[in-house]
C-alpha cells in the first residue's frame, strides 16, 4: 500500500509541477533551525524482534532457495527498521512463516499495529495525490477541480505560467 501510495505522489508531484511551484511562490521561506538534533529510531520491541528472526532463517539470501530471496529479505530488513509489524506479519503470511507463540500482550500489540495500518491506508487514500492517481475521470475536468480545492485561481496560474 505504500508503495501505491509513493507511487501516486510521485505522479501527482509531476503532474502537478507548475501548480505546486505557483503555490510555493506565494509562501515565505521557513529558515530551519541549524541546532535540530537527530532523532534515535526507538528499539524494536521483542516482538518485532522474534518475527525478524523467523523471516531472516527462512528468507535470508545465504539460506533462501528462493529465485527473489535478496529482493524478500531486503523487504523484511525495510520492515524491521521501520519498525512497521504490519510488513512483517504480511510477509510471514505471503510464505507460511510461522509466528512463534504470542502472549497477550503481543497479540495486543499486533492488534495496534494493524489497526494503525489500516488508518494509515484510510489517510493514504484521502489524499489528492491518491485522487489523481487512481481516478478513471478525465485528468483536464479532475485537474480543475482539484484547482479548485487547493485555492488555485485560473486565471493567476496561467498568468504566473506564462511569465516563467
Amino acid at each position: 500500500m505504500d508503495e501505491l501510495a509513493s507511487e501516486y505522489q510521485e505522479k501527482f508531484s509531476k503532474d502537478f509541477y507548475n501548480e505546486i511551484a505557483f503555490m510555493k511562490s506565494f509562501q515565505k521561506e521557513q529558515k530551519k533551525d541549524i541546532r535540530s538534533k537527530p532523532t534515535r529510531k526507538p528499539h524494536p520491541p521483542p516482538i518485532l524482534q522474534k518475527i525478524y528472526r523467523n523471516l531472516a532463517k527462512i528468507l535470508h539470501p545465504d539460506v533462501s532457495l528462493l529465485s527473489n530471496a535478496e529482493e524478500e529479505f531486503k523487504r523484511v530488513s525495510d520492515c524491521y527498521d521501520n519498525l512497521d509489524l504490519s510488513g512483517l506479519l504480511i510477509i510471514s503470511n505471503k510464505y507460511n512463516i510461522e509466528i512463534p507463540n504470542l502472549s497477550e500482550e503481543e497479540c495486543f500489540i499486533i492488534n495496534d499495529a494493524l489497526l494503525k495500518t489500516e488508518k494509515k491506508i484510510a489517510s493514504n487514500q484521502n489524499t489528492i495525490s491518491w485522487l489523481w492517481g487512481s481516478s478513471h475521470e478525465d485528468k483536464e475536468v479532475l485537474r480543475k477541480k482539484i484547482h479548485e480545492a487547493i485555492g488555485i485561481n485560473q486565471e493567476e496560474f496561467y498568468k504566473w505560467k506564462k511569465e516563467n
